[in-house]
């Protein structure tokens, strides 16, 4: 409700002020009480006027110019001077038209303008140039009976709360400026056509609004034609957009250089470079961000500030640059940030790739060499459990896994190296025999059952690291699966075929959550016993040597992963 009264105040405000230039203009300029009240109308005025916020204090400096201003106007005041003032309100009062949204709003100005549209024509014009005798009198009975009609036609409009809002204080200048224009127009139409035509002043405004009305609607017409062609609207607006600087071939040139220039600190500096080559009126300036700066072309001129994201770039032009460059300004400082960010984000991928890589090798070793020392804790134990004393059986046992150890050793080793260089040649393939019977010296155990399908003895593993790889690491998930749920058998089974071996490895413990055994295998996941990745770097491994690993069965009392070659089933 406070807005509403707000409003309403300065309805009655503006409407005293209107009334008041109606009895100025009613008594003369030349009578001293008119001068008077010309005074309280300019006092109106300021309290009306919409272009400094009410609140605001005026120093002494500016109450004194405002004061001397008006006694001067006062003291000196004429036709001629009612005229300017009459037509320069009507600019500020069609300027208020166009930015309300509402519809009473707009009524309300649109009658305030058109009331001194018609002081302008019909009152003040003539009365200005009367001495001249160029104009004959026109009766002022109408317009002394119609503008307190006017007046209290928009004293009686209503103030609508769902229709307000900040533009109370807006004057768009534009169409101050543009209303300002056409009254002069009209005034000096009026004028010409009388005087050249030697027709009455009536005839001549009716003749002027035709011509006025006709031009508007061509130059409508001419701004957007709707035929199918590009009108005067949108080459004014290529003009005020593009001010003739060649901004699409500086576009062209960044983005040549972003296809070029990797570092994105060193396309900066070659992109800020191309601005005074490209743009007119840039002569030089200067780029700064957190961790690096430089400079370009020459130093001395104007300097204008922009920052974005990060990144602030001082522009030397040769004068201060207009609203509209300083546009076309930032919106280039924007473009060189986002380019620039995009050259650092780049950058920064492949920095956490790298770093990505790294941490998956070290993982993937770090579960090969905890299953070689779980082999060498083997090793230790029968080498205590044997003493002192010599032992055949210890003296096999070495002899059967000191060579496996070594092999699995300089396999490792091997994948420190440069991808797709090797220490050693390819490993040795192996029987299933063999590799079964290793396999049982180091994992079985009463809750561990190993076996083997198929022609086992003829049967050859090209890739036995892969197999037992992928052995140890899914024996390990079971052995920590025993430690949360005690009492969990696993079970290896090697199935030899024409088309190849295929491993298995199954437990019987609780199935792994649905949304987990989505990402198994294929992305690293979250592990409470390691770190989350032994699985999928078997996977990728699987894949490098033509074969597959997937979970094939997930179901209580049931969990089965299989690996087998990529033709198979």
């Amino acid at each position: 409700m406070s807005l509403v009264r707000t409003v309403a105040r300065r309805r009655w405000i503006f409407l005293t002020f209107l009334a008041a230039l109606h009895l100025v203009l009613a008594l003369g300029p030349e009578n001293a009480i008119a001068r008077w009240l010309f005074l309280s109308h300019i006092g109106l005025g300021l309290l009306w006027q919409p272009f400094v916020q009410p609140r605001r204090r005026l120093g002494l400096e500016g109450a004194v110019i405002v004061v001397c201003a008006a006694s001067l106007l006062a003291w000196f005041l004429n036709w001629g001077i009612l005229l300017v003032w009459t037509v320069l309100l009507a600019g500020v009062v069609g300027g208020k038209v166009f930015v309300f949204p509402d519809r009473w709003e707009r009524v309300f100005h649109l009658a305030g303008l058109g009331d001194l549209v018609m002081i302008v024509l019909v009152w003040v014009l003539p009365a200005a140039v009367q001495p001249l005798a160029v104009l004959e009198a026109l009766p002022a009975n109408a317009i002394s009976l119609l503008s307190p009609l006017i007046l209290i036609f928009m004293a009686l409009l209503p103030v609508r709360q769902e229709a307000l809002d900040e533009r109370a204080e807006i004057v768009d200048f534009i169409y101050g400026m543009f209303i300002v224009l056409l009254l002069a127009v009209l005034v000096l139409g009026s004028l010409s056509f009388s005087l050249l035509y030697r027709i009455g002043y009536l005839e001549a405004i009716l003749i002027t609004l035709g011509v006025v009305a006709g031009l508007l609607l061509m130059l409508a017409l001419i701004w957007n034609p709707r035929a199918g062609f590009v009108g005067l609207g949108t080459a004014v607006a290529q003009h005020v957009t593009s001010l003739g600087l060649p901004i699409e071939e500086w576009l062209q040139s960044l983005a040549e250089q972003s296809r070029h220039e990797e570092d994105p600190e060193r396309f900066l500096a070659r992109a800020c470079e191309e601005l005074p080559r490209r743009l007119p009126g840039v002569r030089g300036g200067r780029w700064a961000l957190a961790a690096a700066s430089g400079e370009f072309g020459e130093p001395h001129g104007h300097r204008t500030r922009y920052a974005h994201g990060g990144l602030t770039v001082e522009l030397v032009t040769r004068s201060e640059p207009s609203p509209a460059l300083r546009w076309h300004h930032d919106l280039i400082v924007r473009l060189l940030a986002e380019f620039y960010l995009g050259k650092w984000r780049a950058r920064e991928l492949q920095r956490l790739s790298y770093i990505e890589a790294i941490h998956e090798t070290g993982a993937r070793l770090t579960h090969d060499v905890k299953n070689l020392l779980q082999s060498l804790d083997t090793l230790c134990v029968a080498a205590n459990e044997a003493g002192t004393s010599s032992s055949p059986r210890f003296g096999e046992l070495l002899r059967r896994q000191l060579p496996e150890i070594s092999a699995r050793l300089r396999q490792t080793l091997n994948k420190l190296v440069e991808p797709g260089k090797q220490l050693q040649p390819a490993e040795r393939p192996q029987t299933a025999a063999e590799w079964l019977a290793s396999l049982e010296k180091r994992y079985a155990d009463a809750a561990t059952h190993i076996s083997g399908e198929g022609d086992i003895a003829a049967c050859r593993l090209e890739a036995p690291a892969l197999f037992s790889s992928v052995v140890e690491n899914l024996l390990q998930n079971v052995a920590a699966k025993r430690r949360r749920q005690p009492g969990i058998g696993a079970m290896v089974r090697l199935t030899c075929l024409t088309e190849g071996a295929i491993l298995e490895v199954c437990d019987d413990g609780t199935a792994i959550p649905a949304a987990l055994a989505e990402r198994l295998l294929h992305e690293r996941v979250a592990s409470e016993d390691g770190l989350g990745i032994g699985l999928y770097q078997c996977a990728r491994q699987a894949e490098q040597a033509g074969y597959r690993l997937r979970l094939a069965t997930n179901r209580e009392g049931c969990v089965c992963f299989r690996l087998e070659p990529v033709s198979g089933g």
